[in-house]
C-alpha cells in the first residue's frame, strides 16, 4: 500500500460514484457558465484524465521514467461528444477508470512510488506545475492527478 488511498481508494470512488449517480441529468449537460464546459463535459474531461493518467503510472513502472507528452484535453472533450452522453453511462465509466487506478496504485511498491527522478515533464503535463529543474518522483504524478480530480468534481458539485 502506497498511502495514497487516504482520501481515494475504491470506497470513496464508489461513494463519490453514488452521489454523482443521484445528480439530475438535465443540469450536468447545461454550460456552467458562457462558452464553458458543461458537467457532463468535465467528468468527461475527468474520464480522459483517468485514461491518460492510468498509461503513465503503468508506463512509470515499465519504463522507468517520468518523462510524458501532454494531451489536447479540449479536444478530447470535443470529439468524444460527453455533452450529449447519459449521465449516468459517464459516471459509470469514471467510477470504472478510477477503481482501476487506485487497484493500480495499491500494488505500486513504496521505493518506486518515491523513487527520485531528475528528469520529468510535470513543468508542461501537471495539474500542479513543478520546475523542470526540481527533482520528483511517481507519487507526485499521482497525488497531482487527486489533485486535479478534486478541483473537477468540486466543479461538478458546483
Amino acid at each position: 500500500m502506497t498511502g495514497f488511498s487516504d482520501e481515494f481508494n475504491a470506497d470513496r470512488i464508489a461513494a463519490i460514484a453514488d452521489e454523482l449517480f443521484e445528480l439530475p441529468d438535465t443540469k450536468m449537460a447545461q454550460p456552467r457558465k458562457q462558452g464553458g464546459w458543461s458537467r457532463k463535459e468535465i467528468l468527461g474531461h475527468l474520464i480522459d484524465s483517468a485514461s491518460v493518467n492510468h498509461q503513465r503510472i503503468i508506463e512509470a513502472q515499465i519504463t522507468g521514467s517520468i518523462v510524458f507528452d501532454g494531451y489536447a484535453h479540449e479536444d478530447w472533450v470535443r470529439l468524444q461528444g460527453y455533452r450529449d452522453m447519459d449521465w449516468d453511462e459517464l459516471v459509470t465509466m469514471w467510477c470504472a477508470f478510477n477503481m482501476q487506478i487506485c487497484s493500480i496504485i495499491e500494488r505500486i511498491t513504496p521505493q518506486v512510488v518515491s523513487k527520485p527522478h531528475s528528469e520529468h515533464s510535470y513543468d508542461r503535463t501537471a495539474f500542479r506545475e513543478l520546475a523542470a529543474d526540481e527533482p520528483s518522483t511517481l507519487g507526485y504524478l499521482i497525488e497531482d492527478y487527486f489533485a486535479h480530480m478534486r478541483y473537477h468534481l468540486d466543479q461538478v458539485y458546483s
